[in-house]
């Protein structure tokens, strides 16, 4: 009868430290829930800099999207879905310039595309 208080005594550290690792990555899990998915439909535009997309969306706010395959669809009706993309200041600064000509006083969301698709082959 005293062995397997003693034995349960040694078990208990042993299962919490292993659990440790999971409940640590829990939390870095729940911090990443933060970043809601977001979708915009709209005219996909060629930027003014090399490989820059952007979408005037319907909410007044001007898309400035990051993502492979945006090239093949210039000029068409797409929606894009994707995260709220985060730059270093130094990226944002360089970017600063031609987004703002671009967004003509709209509010300029940068967004980390992970679809797209054609909702026609024209804007109109």
């Amino acid at each position: 009868m005293f062995r397997p208080k003693k034995l349960s005594l040694y078990l208990a550290p042993v299962v919490l430290f292993g659990l440790f690792p999971i409940l640590a990555g829990a939390q870095d899990n729940m911090g990443m829930s933060n970043k809601q998915t977001m979708s915009v439909t709209g005219c996909l535009k060629q930027g003014s800099d090399a490989g820059g997309y952007y979408i005037m969306g319907d909410d007044g706010k001007m898309y400035e999207l990051m993502g492979k395959g945006l090239s093949a669809h210039v000029h068409h009706k797409v929606t894009v879905m994707g995260m709220p993309a985060t730059m270093s200041q130094a990226q944002e600064d360089k970017k600063m310039a031609t987004e703002k000509s671009e967004a003509g006083g709209a509010t300029i969301v940068d967004m980390k595309v992970s679809s797209i698709k054609m909702v026609s082959e024209s804007c109109q």
